[in-house]
């Protein structure tokens, strides 16, 4: 029978001292932050010959998260030249993502930050801020509405707590979370129409109280509500003013007229769990400005023209009459603006239809107020301490 590690290297004589085990302590610790190198080494080389099935050299008990972690951050240190031996392995897995990594762990070292009590402190002061901005009334609605009842606000707190702490591992730096404020100027430029800005009946008395409920459960992020304005418009200005990348949190279309090169959506997360070690493992389904112009023909910026022209009916947003969302997105990418479509309407351009000249040309009172309807607020003032604790 084999010895164990233990009975191996750590017999230790009855008479040893605090110094003298001190020489095993330093032994252990450097082996174990050389074994999550190796362990991300040996994945990551394994992935490259088998990236179908190269999991199945692990053993079924270990993690697949941890071993998911040390991949990455062998990756992003893949020469031996480029770990710092005397940074901790924590201090390298904050500072994988970013762009500077070797020179901001070479900084740390330089200024005897060299523990992983103080890896949060040099990653908060080093790497690029990144604020995750949720849409939480969309996510308690949806949660609601899937049948959670009085368990809807715990659920969507939780998602969310489990969501930032592996973002956290990512590099996210800030969260806020958006709430809608009390009244709603949008009802009011609407208050006089036939069709008026999101005709809901009242809610359901539990689902206010859960609404109520998730703020609460939320209080340890920053929590945005201001009123008339929306979830929308807090978020909207967040990707606008903060001072770093931002990935905004929900589904809503209404809110990719923010995308733009430092601001992407995440539109969902779906958690399963490990069969063998337990883990919750995330599945991103991520939105950058490409994508969507990609998806759809329209860049962000034309995304508010293009619901201006089309209208919503789920916030009972009526735009031209006739035009669906195919023949907005024409309109849009033909003429630029609902301006440039109203003129080549008045000018009988036989690139629009007569039927839709006229519905056209009868929509233009009602333009800047639809317009203010689906154009998000970017100029609020918003609180700035967001930063995660």
């Amino acid at each position: 029978m084999k010895p164990t590690m233990r009975e191996k290297f750590f017999e230790v004589p009855t008479n040893s001292s605090l110094e003298s085990l001190a020489e095993y302590g330093e032994h252990f610790a450097n082996v174990q932050r050389d074994c999550l190198w190796w362990l991300g080494d040996l994945a990551r080389y394994a992935e490259s010959k088998w990236p179908e099935t190269y999991h199945q050299i692990f053993p079924e008990w270990i993690s697949p998260g941890l071993v998911a972690r040390c991949a990455g951050v062998a990756k992003a240190y893949p020469n031996e030249s480029d770990r710092n031996l005397q940074a901790t392995w924590t201090q390298h897995m904050r500072l994988a993502n970013d762009p500077g990594r070797i020179t901001k762990v070479a900084a740390i070292v330089e200024a005897g930050l060299t523990s992983d009590e103080s890896a949060k402190e040099t990653a908060d002061i080093n790497r690029p801020r990144w604020l995750l901005a949720i849409d939480v009334p969309y996510w308690l609605h949806r949660t609601w509405y899937s049948g959670a009842g009085v368990e809807a606000a715990k659920g969507v707190s939780d998602w969310i707590d489990r969501l930032v702490s592996r973002l956290k591992e990512k590099g996210l730096t800030d969260v806020v979370c958006a709430f809608d404020g009390r009244d709603n100027f949008r009802k009011d430029l609407t208050k006089d129409w036939e069709d008026r800005y999101k005709p809901r009946p009242p809610k359901d008395p539990e689902l206010v109280h859960q609404l109520q409920l998730v703020e609460e459960l939320l209080a340890s992020y920053c929590c945005v509500k201001l009123d008339t304005y929306e979830a929308d418009d807090v978020m909207a200005s967040h990707a606008n003013q903060f001072d770093g990348r931002v990935t905004i949190l929900s589904q809503d279309k209404d809110l990719r007229q923010c995308l733009c090169d430092k601001v992407n959506m995440l539109l969902d997360v779906d958690w399963t769990e490990d069969a063998t070690s337990g883990d919750m493992l995330p599945e991103y389904k991520w939105l950058s400005a490409k994508q969507h112009t990609e998806a759809t023909g329209l860049r962000p910026d034309q995304w508010a023209e293009f619901q201006s022209v089309m209208g919503d009916s789920v916030d009972g947003v009526k735009g031209i009459v006739g035009v669906g969302e195919k023949g907005a997105a024409d309109l849009i990418k033909e003429f630029g603006t609902i301006e440039a479509i109203i003129q080549a309407a008045r000018d009988n351009d036989e690139r629009i239809k007569p039927k839709k000249r006229e519905a056209i040309v009868e929509f233009e009172p009602k333009l800047e107020a639809t317009r203010q309807l689906v154009t998000l607020k970017t100029d609020l003032r918003i609180p700035q301490d967001t930063r995660l604790t």
